[in-house]
């Protein structure tokens, strides 16, 4: 029933077409008793239908506010959320595996993890033995970890590069001792390039005084270079990749370093032999870190140089010796997730850790540790160590902590 009142205009129209079909619309008189009657059954009618239209109100209501809760749910679920400014670390996820000819994904930045302080260092095992046969070496030197925590091995004495898993289990081997495209003399370094939309491989075939690569689609090997500014190669041995894709090369013999661009061409050459800010004595490895600043290992002087993305000088730390911070025949560089750099300290028996301004941070080695030369550092905080000497390749695993983690233990 409606409650509107209805104007006398109209009343007597809306009458006869509120009457049923069958009923006329002129009716006898009835008495006054039977009036009242009926109009207090009609009363009687319409309350209960008050009463029953009340009674549905709350259910209706009800339903209504649940479907609108639910729209919004649903709404805001579709909806994609703006960041917040990044106050704590990203959680660390294993990369899978990646189909060929896709796109890497990115690892969350430097710059967007929370500092953390290494609180211990242990070692966990050995991978590999002396020998020709698979998972086998002969004097190991350079190292790279992929995407799937597989070790690429520059198996120098062997004069091929080897791939195992983590457990040291053989995955694949490539190269052999020659001078044509795919054959190496005396491989020193390796270094893997995720930038591009190939995957492509580096490999610093000393011997035969080049720098090979191969993408892992067709793994046909080609010469990135030879000669540099009318100058041969003579006996690269280290090999960088920096944060857009550009190669680096130690031209180790040349006493300098090489930058080349992401399509191999090359761009700068630095240094000249010496031990001047901005000069080299037989230089072994470099390092590019996030902000595209270029570590030097000078060899020759016992000495770590810092240079900023165009190359100039910026610091230098280390000298001979056998304390904290010194050195003794640096070999290799790598660098971990927040920027410490990890170089092998071959004639001192040790891996020594410093933070990207030179302050030294820590040391480590193992009594079986004879000659370190190639090392590369995980995701997970193992750190991969080739032994020269022994002919096998050691593993480390850094202990962090959070820096909040610290302080809320500390109050």
């Amino acid at each position: 029933m409606t409650n509107k009142r209805r104007s006398s205009s109209n009343s007597g129209s809306n009458a006869a077409k509120l009457l049923p079909p069958h009923t006329s619309r002129w009716q006898p008189a009835q008495s006054s008793h039977q009036q009242s009657a009926k109009r207090q059954s009609a009363v009687g009618k319409e309350a209960v239908g008050n009463q029953e239209t009340e009674s549905r109100k709350p259910k209706a209501e009800s339903q209504l506010r649940n479907r609108l809760c639910f729209f919004l749910f649903v709404f805001c679920l579709s909806c994609t959320l703006p960041e917040s400014p990044i106050t704590q670390p990203k959680p660390e996820v294993s990369i899978p595996p990646v189909p060929e000819k896709k796109t890497i994904g990115i690892l969350w930045s430097n710059r967007e993890r929370e500092p953390s302080l290494i609180v211990g260092i242990t070692y966990i095992k050995t991978l590999g033995r002396a020998g020709q046969g698979v998972a086998e070496f002969q004097r190991p030197l350079g190292l790279a970890i992929d995407e799937e925590n597989r070790i690429y091995v520059a198996d120098a004495g062997n004069n091929r590069v080897q791939v195992i898993d983590d457990t040291g289990g053989f995955i694949a081997e490539f190269g052999g001792r020659g001078w044509q495209r795919g054959e190496f003399d005396h491989p020193t370094d390796i270094a893997l390039s995720f930038q591009r939309s190939y995957r492509h491989l580096y490999v610093a075939d000393t011997g035969n005084n080049r720098v090979q690569y191969c993408n892992f689609i067709d793994q046909i090997f080609y010469v990135l270079t030879e000669t540099v500014d009318d100058t041969p190669l003579d006996q690269p041995e280290g090999i960088g990749i920096g944060r857009n894709g550009e190669v680096y090369v130690v031209d180790t013999r040349n006493h300098r370093w090489i930058e080349f661009n992401v399509a191999g061409v090359p761009v700068v050459a630095h240094g000249s032999f010496g031990s001047g800010t901005e000069q080299l004595w037989n230089p072994t490895d470099l390092a590019v870190d996030t902000q595209g600043n270029i570590y030097i290992i000078d060899a020759g002087n016992h000495l770590i140089k810092k240079y900023d993305f165009s190359g100039n000088p910026i610091s230098t730390w280390g000298g001979e010796g056998d304390k904290l911070g010194q050195l003794r025949e640096p070999k290799c560089i790598a660098l971990d997730g927040w920027n410490y750099l990890y170089v092998t300290d071959s004639g001192n028996r040790r891996i020594q850790i410093f933070a990207p301004n030179g302050k030294s941070i820590t040391e480590f080695s193992t009594p079986t540790l004879l000659e370190p030369a190639g090392i590369a550092v995980s995701k997970t905080g193992r750190v991969y160590v080739s032994d020269a000497e022994a002919n096998d390749i050691k593993v480390f695993q850094v202990f962090r902590i959070r820096l909040t983690h610290l302080i809320k233990y500390l109050l």
